[in-house]
């Protein structure tokens, strides 16, 4: 036996060997399986921010909603209050064949009596609604600012008996007002249709009133009276009624008229109700028309 035999054996051995090595079985790999997360529902971010600006602006306009209201709640009170008291100061007058009494303390009422009522001076000096007692009662009605002081200039003593007007005398300064403020407040309390022409303002022969036209100046200059008028009569005035019916206005006023111990009172000053009346001329004015004492 050849001793190489064993060698080549060996040899073939080990070809074999490299040859076909020696298959180690993997370990079993299984497939990975996807893990499912969990699913997170998201929700939204808040945004605390926002929120509150939102409650800011609705707080806002609520405010504004109440502080308007509220402003319209007072409006309209103070307006209603403004209208009763103008109603109560000024009543309308009635355009109806119905009779309406009318508050003694209302405006339109004030103004008219005022204009018209006379003192027992007044009264005594002349009877009745008198071309010269109209004149006067305009007179009356000139504001203190369209009176100026004047001169004694181109004024007629005795054209106006017994009042003067000195040149001469350091103690006298006359006042005067210009035509026009005696025609405006005549066409005003007698209507623009009343005859109208200038002539002095004077009342009987004691003092009482006392302004002659100087028609080259255009002016009512005041004159002096040297008299001191008294009376012994006391005379109690007193408006005691309002009405008005369609375009007319009633004042009626309650007078009495006492004389004092050894005089009397003369047969034309009469006590009891005299009645005014005005009407509503084209202009819109309330014009006095008569003065009449009502019969018992």
């Amino acid at each position: 036996m050849n001793n190489n035999e064993p060698q080549r054996e060996e040899i073939k051995a080990a070809k074999v060997y490299k040859l076909q090595p020696e298959v180690q079985e993997q370990p079993k790999v299984e497939p990975k399986q996807e893990v499912q997360q969990p699913v997170v529902e998201e929700k939204p971010i808040e945004q605390p921010v926002k929120v509150k600006k939102k409650n800011y602006l609705a707080r806002f306009f609520f405010l504004i909603i109440i502080v308007l209201g509220a402003y319209i709640g007072y409006t309209k009170y103070t307006t209603d209050i403004t209208i009763r008291r103008l109603q109560e100061m000024s009543s309308p007058v009635s355009t109806t064949k119905d009779t309406k009494e009318l508050n003694l303390n209302s405006t339109i009422v004030q103004q008219l009596y005022s204009k018209v009522k006379t003192n027992i001076r007044e009264d005594l000096q002349e009877k009745g609604l008198t071309t010269e007692m109209k004149m006067y009662l305009a007179y009356r009605q000139i504001p203190e600012s369209e009176f100026f002081i004047s001169t004694c200039e181109g004024f007629d003593n005795a054209g106006i008996i017994p009042y003067v007007c000195n040149l001469n005398d350091p103690n006298f300064t006359p006042m005067a007002f210009k035509k026009e403020a005696l025609e405006v407040q005549y066409k005003a309390l007698f209507g623009d249709y009343d005859n109208f022409t200038y002539q002095n303002i004077q009342i009987g022969k004691k003092c009482l009133g006392g302004y002659e036209y100087i028609e080259s100046r255009g002016e009512y200059v005041q004159g002096t009276c040297p008299q001191t008028v008294t009376t012994t009569i006391k005379s109690t005035k007193k408006l005691v009624k309002a009405e008005s019916r369609e375009s007319y206005i009633y004042l009626t006023e309650e007078v009495k008229n006492v004389a004092s111990e050894g005089s009397s009172v003369p047969d034309y000053i009469k006590s009891g109700n005299y009645k005014y009346v005005f009407k509503l001329d084209n202009n819109y004015n309330y014009i006095y028309i008569d003065k009449y004492l009502e019969e018992e």
